[in-house]
């Protein structure tokens, strides 16, 4: 399990994007009712501050408007963390499905709490990897020294792509207890292939948080 630290800052740092700093969300609204090209310059440039130029943006992803992708790519490789989970998240809900830039953010990213929803991303629906993602992921997966959560999440976007692989994955988390929760607690609120692997294990999907902030879609009931 991620650390509380690590999840704490994680989980404001995407309230604060989501919630788009407020009076910044509701001007933003009312501006696109009058102008819907002044909206986008409103709320791209309404402040330098980058976690409420994020809560602007995501003003952009719930309205539609093509251009929130250009405007967080550009800030995907900020140095604080907490910066890059938000545009992460925010970039899948806009539908950004560039396999390069989803394939080099993966294996150079080198926060944990970025990594998890990375991988949640790397298992989407629409998201293809470069040669040499899938071994990063691999090797996540299987590092002991490497948060249970994390390594769940990895194992999950593995067979999300390659099966075997994936499966192969899991059945090595399965032998340990903290790791065997994860990947059940991940893989019950994803759903996906390795599905029947977990069907024993106990799990809560309600505490895969990650999935939640990248918009995965839950499994159908069973």
């Amino acid at each position: 399990m991620l650390a509380e630290i690590e999840e704490d800052r994680a989980r404001n740092m995407f309230g604060e994007a989501l919630a788009g700093a407020g009076l910044l969300t509701a001007l933003a609204i009312k501006a696109l009712v009058r102008d819907r090209a002044k909206v986008q310059r409103f709320t791209a440039g309404a402040t330098s501050a980058p976690y409420r130029k994020l809560g602007g943006i995501a003003v952009l992803s719930k309205l539609g408007i093509p251009t929130c992708r250009a405007l967080l790519r550009g800030l995907a490789d900020k140095r604080d963390p907490r910066v890059r989970l938000a545009v992460a998240a925010l970039l899948y809900r806009c539908d950004e499905r560039d396999s390069e830039l989803w394939s080099s953010w993966i294996c150079r990213e080198d926060d944990v709490a970025v990594s998890a929803l990375l991988s949640a991303i790397a298992g989407g629906d629409g998201v293809t990897l470069t040669f040499g993602t899938l071994d990063h992921l691999e090797a996540q997966a299987g590092n002991a020294d490497t948060p249970a959560q994390v390594r769940a999440g990895a194992a999950w976007a593995v067979a999300q792509h390659d099966v075997a692989r994936g499966a192969a994955l899991a059945k090595a988390l399965l032998a340990d207890p903290d790791a065997a929760f994860a990947l059940s607690s991940v893989v019950r609120r994803r759903g996906g292939p390795l599905i029947a692997l977990v069907a024993d294990i106990p799990g809560d999907p309600e505490m895969d948080q990650t999935a939640d902030r990248v918009g995965l879609p839950r499994p159908a009931a069973r």
